[in-house]
């Protein structure tokens, strides 16, 4: 998946909520895992970073934010944290039809408890990655991801062009 699908699939998935989050911090929780993980993978720093999913992706930053959220009563935090847990719920939804065993969200999820390792991936560059993009559900996940973005900006455009066809209609 990578950003339609995570931003409109994420929103989708908390639309009951979406209206008490605060959308910008919402949209970029959902992608702040990928936000942190791929720059420290592909920056080659450091060689305990064995995959595009570390850090950004564990359960400890998961419940960091959701912590200060609650703790300093901050809508920005809540809805940081609230995208990045969809990310999290996309990433294993994802891959599940590799098996469990296999699964490099749930590793990363479950750090440091899953034996203090990340899953162990490589990609020799970024354009190497972004050509696996290209596989029909990442495409798949795009199109879907862009649909119910257009969806809801079409329901939040809606009451406006219905109150000012009212107005017309009263004058």
């Amino acid at each position: 998946m990578f950003v339609l699908g995570h931003v409109g699939i994420g929103r989708a998935l908390v639309h009951r909520w979406r209206d008490r989050l605060p959308l910008v911090p919402l949209s970029i929780g959902t992608l702040l895992p990928d936000l942190i993980d791929k720059p420290l993978y592909y920056s080659r720093l450091w060689p305990y970073i064995t995959a595009t999913r570390t850090f950004g992706h564990t359960g400890v930053l998961l419940l960091a934010l959701a912590g200060a959220g609650v703790l300093f009563e901050s809508r920005v935090l809540k809805a940081l944290a609230t995208g990045a847990a969809t990310h999290l719920l996309l990433d294993f939804a994802g891959d599940l039809p590799g098996g469990l065993e296999q699964s490099s969200t749930l590793i990363a999820a479950l750090w440091p408890l899953s034996g203090g390792r990340f899953s162990t991936s490589y990609m020799p560059s970024m354009t190497a990655h972004a050509w696996l993009l290209l596989s029909w559900p990442t495409l798949a996940s795009e199109l879907a991801g862009g649909l119910l973005l257009l969806r809801e900006w079409r329901s939040r455009r809606a009451p406006a062009i219905t109150r000012a066809s009212d107005r017309r209609s009263a004058e």
